[in-house]
């Protein structure tokens, strides 16, 4: 018994086209196979040579141009084999050539090391493959530990052979034409007829959607080499069939070349973003860029705490020419009416009106609660306080006005409550510097990349016991600085100061031959590069062997940290972790508080730093404060403490907020 039907592939020369059918056999014939098919308007030879199977069956020409694609003709199949003739009647969907399948290899910014050099390497090797570097403003790492490779990523990207698709701000320099790049196939089959059907499979479901005929097929895992099957189907594909082509690609020939609509990037329409963005073009403060770029990739607690922060400024900026007691801001799109909560700085009984008119008003303890209807989009209203109700006189609160913005930072209500300053104008309305420096150069083993970008970077490489070189790496414009070695006690090196000068995007290097004490142990070698906005270092771990113990040298552990921090509203309290080193040398702390969303009012800031001396203890403190409104409740909390590529994390730390003692 056979079967037969159409396919949307194609052969033959462009101007003489043949329909493929594909026949499929129960039992795969012994011998040759010879078939053909008829049909009004249909041409197949009679007698052609024998069929090969390929890898959709076997598979007829036909010569289908009397009908345009769309239309289906009733169709006879015969096949002769040994076995003698078979013949089955169906109905043949006429096929549209014209189409491209662009098949796009790609990796991630931050995917592993080899992952990244993998698809340079068959880029190198095999001229016709090309890959997406997607999430590109995250390929510092890589850009930073291999600066040799710059040159090649740049060239191939010049070649068209790279595309670099994420943000606009870059290492790289080259303005992406996508945002990100859709998902697509991760084509994991075992051989390669597999690996053309299941493209073939993709490219029948992607072009029932697409406006012209183009579809693009991201293949493969972005943190993973290069799918081993991409540039086999490329290449086998090519020598057997004329229509649709199957090519190794990138994200603009898809989109440019097909005259695809290129999708617009997604916006920042968070209530941080908008409320910035009202900020900056009522008042000339600065776009809080670098803040708002750092949210978008940080920890979700530091994300809060930035986001948090450009809200409070924009507010504060935006409020500093208003005259009233509270603003209630809207940075939504459309009129918005919602519940809002300001929080006094003392409790009082107050009552809150809007044009004259006293509003119901709900006071508990220091937070004030009322309805405010009608908030224009994008804009305020004002609101003022009346004391004791008798009618974020009417009597001011403080020196500056409350401000409650809707729609930004409670999960349930959409609500916000807050206190802030009034600010002039011009201002920046973020910050723009990291809050911990110096800055680990491998920061991405702990963190994305810091705020505001990393114009500098130097690292280690280990060449032996005693010989280390230092890489420095400019990401900016031209860069002049120093690189100062921190030696531990006992070691000599032969400098441990070295002035660079880079140009932009360049890179040097330098040998360090060292000499050890004889004193065994674990020593921290640093090297700190000064000269720009803020410091970077790197640093290794060197050991002298202790060859009459078998214990290992501790470097880093927790000395002490509380079981429980307790607080009652409006009292505070220190959350102090004590670390202890057994190396012989300083190590740069980084410490980060890490507890549930409800609490990260409670507990800040997020980072804090510090430097264990060698052999030493330091203590790394945050700050446990509990407001005059905050309600009674426990979380459990955790410090994560990193030194370089080290890191440690306290045991469970309990929050507490205590009920106020009773008058």
């Amino acid at each position: 018994m056979i079967v037969a039907e159409g396919t949307e592939l194609f052969v033959g020369p462009r101007t003489a086209l043949l329909q493929l059918v594909r026949v499929r056999m129960a039992v795969a014939p012994a011998g040759p196979v010879r078939a053909h098919v008829s049909g009004p308007g249909l041409r197949s030879p009679r007698h052609g040579g024998s069929l090969v199977r390929g890898p959709f069956g076997y598979e007829v020409p036909v010569d289908v141009s009397e009908h345009p694609p769309g239309a289906v003709v009733p169709a006879h199949a015969v096949v002769r084999s040994a076995a003698g003739e078979e013949s089955c009647s169906f109905s043949l969907a006429v096929g549209s050539p014209g189409w491209t399948v662009h098949l796009v290899g790609h990796v991630a910014g931050d995917a592993p090391f080899d992952a990244l050099r993998a698809h340079l390497d068959l880029a190198l090797t095999d001229h016709a493959y090309r890959f997406a570097v997607t999430s590109v403003e995250l390929l510092q790492p890589y850009w930073d530990t291999f600066p040799q490779h710059r040159s090649v990523l740049l060239r191939l990207i010049s070649e068209g052979r790279v595309e670099v698709v994420g943000s606009e701000s870059n290492v790289v320099g080259v303005p992406p034409v996508l945002a990100s790049l859709p998902p697509g196939s991760a084509l994991a089959v075992s051989s390669l007829g597999e690996a053309k059907r299941s493209v073939y499979s993709s490219f029948l479901e992607l072009r029932s959607s697409a406006s012209a005929p183009h579809v693009m097929l991201p293949v493969g895992s972005s943190r993973s080499a290069p799918n081993p099957w991409v540039t086999a189907v490329h290449h086998d594909w090519s020598a057997r069939y004329t229509w649709p082509r199957v090519i190794c690609s990138l994200p603009r020939d898809y989109y440019v070349r097909g005259s695809v609509p290129v999708p617009a990037a997604p916006p920042d329409d968070s209530p941080a973003a908008v409320m910035a963005s009202h900020a900056a073009r009522l008042t000339g403060s600065s776009f809080p860029s670098a803040a708002l770029s750092r949210a978008a990739r940080a920890h979700p607690r530091e994300a809060f705490d930035l986001r948090s922060d450009v809200i409070a400024r924009s507010a504060a900026a935006l409020t500093s020419t208003v005259d009233s007691s509270v603003v209630v801001w809207n940075p939504l799109p459309s009129p918005c009416t919602d519940i809002v909560s300001v929080d006094l700085p003392v409790a009082r009984r107050v009552q809150v009106s809007f044009e004259g008119s006293v509003l119901p008003t709900l006071v508990d303890g220091a937070t004030v609660t009322f309805l405010a209807r009608d908030v224009p989009a994008c804009g305020w209203r004002t609101y003022e306080l009346a004391e004791g109700g008798d009618g974020s006189e009417v009597e001011r609160t403080g020196p500056s006005p409350l401000v409650g913005v809707l729609g930004s930072r409670s999960p349930s209500s959409g609500t916000l409550s807050t206190v802030v300053e009034g600010s002039p104008a011009g201002v920046s309305l973020g910050p723009v510097t990291p809050a911990v420096t110096p800055v680990f150069a491998r920061y991405w083993l702990h963190e994305p990349a810091p705020l505001g970008g990393l114009p500098v970077n130097v690292h280690f490489e280990v060449l032996s016991p005693t010989c280390v070189r230092v890489v420095v790496v400019s990401n900016g414009a031209d860069f002049s600085g120093v690189v100062r070695l921190s030696l531990p006690d006992g070691w000599s090196a032969s400098w441990t100061e070295w002035p660079v000068t880079l140009p932009a995007g360049g890179h040097v290097s330098a040998d360090v031959r060292l000499a050890p004490p004889r004193t065994p142990g674990c020593y921290p070698l640093r090297a700190t590069v000064e000269g720009a906005a803020f410091d970077v270092y790197d640093v290794v771990l060197l050991t002298v062997p202790e060859w009459d113990s078998e214990d290992p040298v501790e470097v880093l552990w927790v000395a002490s940290s509380p079981s429980t921090v307790s607080v009652r509203p409006g009292t505070s309290a220190v959350l102090r972790v004590v670390m202890a080193s057994g190396a012989r040398g300083d190590l740069p702390l980084q410490a980060r508080v890490l507890s549930p969303r409800s609490s990260w009012d409670l507990v800040g800031p997020f980072c804090v730093g510090g430097l264990l001396p060698a052999q030493g203890r330091t203590s790394l403190d945050f700050t446990v404060s509990a407001p005059a409104w905050a309600r009674p409740g426990s979380w459990p909390a955790v410090v994560s403490i990193a030194a370089g590529d080290l890191v440690r994390t306290t045991p469970p730390i309990t929050l507490l907020v205590t009920m106020p003692p009773r008058d």
